[in-house]
């Protein structure tokens, strides 16, 4: 990730995307051995289901200002894959973990944006206020450059080992 936007990030990009969808096939194979209906879902594989709202909802992180899912272990370095089954599981809900309130003050994903296309401003999307990339901007430029993730580098979630000490530190300041 710390040589994207390049040929070499973009390699690294989709060979963890093709370990991620035969990580989901397998579970799913497993599940099925086990007696229970389980589609695993190949990454970017389909437009009906959309990873980031259902990760959310799992309990795996929030949205950030980028746009990426940021995740309080592993920030935004992080692929999502979906695995589909009738298994009974323990549901998880959403979680704060703080990504809004570090997201308002910090412009570090907006600042380096080659195309700017990150807004440091929550919009209204589709009937709920959230973070906005205009991925009209975006797109064009992540095509040229084979990938950017340029924002993810940047942001402070995403250093190693700095998210669980800084939503502890947020969560303790809204606390107060």
């Amino acid at each position: 990730m710390l040589t994207a936007p390049s040929v070499k990030a973009s390699k690294e990009v989709q060979r963890v995307y093709a370990l991620c969808s035969r990580l989901s096939v397998d579970m799913s194979r497993y599940i099925r051995s086990l007696g229970w209906p389980a589609l695993g879902l190949p990454v970017n594989s389909s437009s009906e289901v959309i990873h980031i709202p259902l990760a959310i909802n799992a309990g795996i992180g929030q949205l950030g200002k980028h746009g990426s899912l940021i995740c309080k272990e592993y920030g935004s370095n992080f692929r999502l894959t979906t695995m589909l089954t009738d298994l009974p599981l323990e549901v998880d809900q959403p979680e704060d973990i703080g990504v809004d309130d570090v997201c308002l003050k910090c412009r570090a994903c907006s600042n380096v944006c080659p195309p700017q296309a990150i807004s440091d401003k929550k919009q209204w999307v589709r009937g709920t206020e959230k973070w906005y990339v205009d991925f009209d901007r975006c797109a064009p430029y992540f095509a040229d450059t084979y990938g950017c993730s340029i924002c993810v580098e940047a942001c402070p979630w995403s250093v190693p080992g700095r998210g669980p000490k800084l939503s502890e530190r947020v969560l303790s300041r809204r606390a107060q």
